[in-house]
């Protein structure tokens, strides 16, 4: 499980982190691309602090199943926002929504085995992915919302000055 737990996690963060920082910006993203990435975030956020905070019980494994499903439909419905994006951005998309329910389900498996309270080694590193999360999402409303103009602002912007 360690393997398996690091492994995944390492190809999910170094994933998410080209996709976010490098492939994002070589597009504009649509403002409902923007406010979908921030609920994404945030729901995979939520079920990560759930391990980290929380005991394993069953009621608390039936909210962490919810939160998860929720989560793969979440990043499921960005295809729906995705126009015209290129071929290497759609296939760490692809990788992206394989990898994701692969962590879901290591992080479930280690919360269930209280790996994180046994090894607090890894318990540490998984507080050390949630600190990342934070400041990802910390980042893209940040970069998105305030030092980014997407095509919308833009157009918007020019109307406004055309019209006067």
């Amino acid at each position: 499980m360690v393997t398996f737990i690091t492994l995944i996690t390492i190809i999910h963060a170094t994933l998410f982190a080209f996709d976010d920082y490098i492939l994002n910006k070589r597009r504009d993203l649509s403002r409902r691309e923007i406010n979908g990435a921030l609920i994404d975030g945030l729901l995979f956020l939520s079920i990560v602090a759930l391990t980290l905070f929380t005991t394993f019980s069953s009621l608390m494994g039936n909210v962490y199943i919810a939160l998860s499903v929720l989560s793969c439909l979440s990043i499921i419905k960005n295809e729906l926002f995705y126009e015209n994006i290129p071929r290497d951005e759609r296939l760490v998309h692809a990788g992206l929504y394989v990898v994701h329910p692969l962590i879901l389900y290591a992080f479930y498996r280690s919360w269930e085995m209280s790996f994180f309270t046994i090894n607090m080694t890894y318990w540490m590193l998984q507080l050390c992915y949630l600190i990342l999360g934070v400041k990802a999402i910390s980042y893209h409303v940040i970069y998105w919302n305030y030092m980014h103009e997407t095509q919308e602002d833009k157009l918007r912007k020019y109307e406004s000055i055309k019209k006067d």
